[in-house]
């Protein structure tokens, strides 16, 4: 992992501003070690720790600039700058020829940092899709601190460490830690194409990239498929880079986007591609039958691990030292053992498949709300006065399952989106009464959840809600949540990770798919199964979806050393005096509740384990 930390303005809390910033570097978990670079002053500090190819400092004058990453420079000059003299070098240029509009000519995986000492001037920014980050405080003291993760921001002197209780409830709600909060009360951290700028004392942020979407195209179906397809192909040429191909492997669920990853490997390595593919016993997550398929369709060589209990005991520590903030994303475990099995490989580089489903409509809600949003096409008089009347007081109808089924449609057609989209979750239906503490729920804001999803999905630069739903997936489901987890998984296993999907060209041309390409009569990803319909298996063509699932649910009631682990952390978080004690019991007092709860046992036990590992208290 390669690591960017800093600050500006700030004395470093009193002690050394050298050994300062090295325990910033260095604070994570899996932070890199195979070179450092630092600039440090009274007052300032910039410093850079990983690979050489990962990360870059360097400075001119009054400018200082570093950066993590691999971006693609438009600027031929500053593309050359980059080969024989860094990033940094060309971030700095860039900075001076272009200042805060130098995000025309950057594109790919990066986060920075540009310090101007003369003008008391700071630009943070990161990638358009989130694949880097960076978080941020605004210590009492003054001043900017700075880095690339959670840990790393924390260990400054002047950062208050103080967990946030609206974080603990946003955590439980989402399973992760929603952006711009963090699990900390005073830090912070960008949003996906989103830059800060902190200037004298002061500080802003913005956006300097949205995406492009179009409802029309003046292009057959054909030729769009072709040039998905023609794009794809350059994005995985891209993404492997100078890499050599024996050292490159992909990720391989066994559906759509990892195996057209894994077939577009093969075509760029000349065949024998590698891919790596977790397995289960239970016949409902595994999907190992779907990846051999594959594999041998493509010719690529084939590695599998089947998961089972003993696994998840022997991450359980790993995990909570290698989350800056809680992470209750279980597949995370399976995406660890992929990842794992490539490095036992002696492999460097691994091609994921994330970032499909949020530009080509894969995800199945997409369909469940357009055929809720039918009922808004209803005319209003009959609706208001026929319909409803009928389906809420006609004597008995509530009793019939088909009448419930009804009601049940009709009651979440009328809610609005995206709040339609989180009907089912466990804390919009719930007395939270009945389940947080008084004094918690006296500090919380019940609504925040709902409306981070509704900034990200009214902030779209579209009126389609397939479109908007989309553009809140690329914030809350991927950046905040699968790239994380991917990220997570990567750095404890020693690889690095590409995501072809997310390459800058392929992104913006799906942007310009209409929504009725993307679904059409109610089928995911139409447009893009149409695309690949010549190159995948067909038996990968008619897969359901799944993904890198963990059954989690049978687990802790079927192994006894996993169970005592479960029970440990509810009765650990317990005295933490978040939950009320009678609605944690439903997690104790019997297998078939843990069973019901089996996602929220997660998220706690994971959490309960990170506060654990941080001595932290609520």
């Amino acid at each position: 992992m390669s690591t960017l930390a800093g600050w500006f303005a700030n004395g470093g809390g009193g002690t050394s501003p050298a050994a300062t910033i090295d325990i910033m570097t260095q604070a994570h978990a899996y932070a890199g070690s195979a070179s450092r670079d630092k600039r440090t002053s009274v007052s300032n500090a910039l410093a850079v720790c990983g690979r050489r190819t990962e990360c870059a400092l360097a400075s001119s004058g009054s400018l200082w600039g570093a950066i993590v990453g691999q971006p693609r420079w438009d600027d031929a000059e500053l593309a050359a700058m980059a080969s024989d003299q860094g990033h940094a070098s060309s971030l700095i240029s860039a900075y001076r020829r272009y200042g805060d509009d130098l995000f025309r000519v950057m594109r790919g995986a990066f986060s920075f940092a540009v310090m101007d000492e003369a003008a008391a001037r700071v630009l943070l920014a990161v990638d358009r899709f989130g694949i880097r980050s960076m978080y941020y405080s605004e210590p009492k003291s003054g001043g900017l601190v700075f880095g690339h993760n959670a840990d790393c921001v924390r260990v400054h002197p002047s950062v208050d460490r103080a967990i946030s209780r609206q974080a603990i409830y946003n955590y439980l709600y989402f399973s992760i830690c929603p952006s711009p909060g963090t699990i900390y009360c005073d830090q912070f951290k960008l949003l996906p194409a989103q830059y800060l700028v902190y200037e004298k004392g002061v500080s802003r942020t913005a956006f300097y990239w949205q995406m492009p979407y179009r409802e029309t195209t003046d292009r057959d179906v054909r030729s769009l498929c072709e040039e998905v397809m023609r794009l794809l192909r350059v994005a995985v040429r891209r993404a492997i880079g100078g890499t050599e191909a024996s050292r490159v492997g992909a990720f391989l669920s066994g559906g759509l986007d990892s195996s057209t990853v894994v077939g577009l490997l093969s075509e760029a390595t000349g065949g024998g591609a590698k891919a790596f593919t977790i397995g289960f016993s239970q016949d409902r997550y595994d999907e190992t039958y779907y990846a051999e398929i594959v594999t041998r369709y493509f010719a690529a060589q084939h590695r599998k691990h089947y998961l089972v209990p003993k696994d998840v005991v022997d991450v359980l520590g790993k995990l909570s030292r290698a989350t800056d903030e809680p992470f209750g994303n279980s597949s995370v475990v399976p995406a660890y053992y992929c990842a794992k099995m490539a490095r036992e490989g002696d492999l460097d580089l691994m091609l994921a498949g994330d970032g499909g489903d949020e530009i080509f409509a894969g995800n199945s809600r997409y369909v469940d709300q357009q055929i809720f949003d039918l009922y808004a096409k209803v005319p209003e008089f009959p609706r208001a006065y026929m319909l409803e009347p009928v389906l809420f007081h006609a004597p008995g109808l509530g009793r019939t399952s088909l009448g419930r089924k009804a009601q049940n449609y009709v009651r979440r057609a009328l809610l609005p989106m995206p709040d339609r989209a989180e009907a089912r979750n466990f804390y919009q239906n719930v007395d939270l009464d009945q389940v947080l503490e008084a004094h918690v729920l006296q500090t919380i804001d019940r609504g925040e959840p709902l409306a981070n999803l509704r900034e990200a999905y009214e902030r779209a630069p579209s009126r389609s809600m397939l479109q908007r739903m989309m553009h809140l997936d690329l914030k809350i489901t991927l950046a905040d949540n699968d790239l994380r987890k991917v990220a997570i998984a990567s750095d404890m296993a020693g690889v690095r990770t590409a995501y072809p999907f997310l390459d800058d060209d392929v992104v913006e041309f799906a942007a310009q798919i209409p929504s009725s390409l993307l679904i059409r009569w109610f089928k995911r990803r139409w447009f893009f199964r149409k695309a690949v319909k010549d190159f995948l298996p067909p038996e990968t063509l008619a897969k359901r979806k799944h993904g890198f699932g963990m059954p989690y649910t049978e687990w802790p009631r079927d192994d006894r050393e996993l169970r005592e682990i479960t029970h440990d952390c509810v009765n650990g978080f317990r005295r933490r005096h978040y939950f009320k004690s009678e609605f944690l019991d439903r997690f104790t007092r019997s297998e078939e509740d843990t069973s019901v709860y089996h996602t929220l046992v997660w998220d706690i036990v994971m959490l309960e384990l990170w506060l654990r590992e941080r001595d932290a208290r609520l």
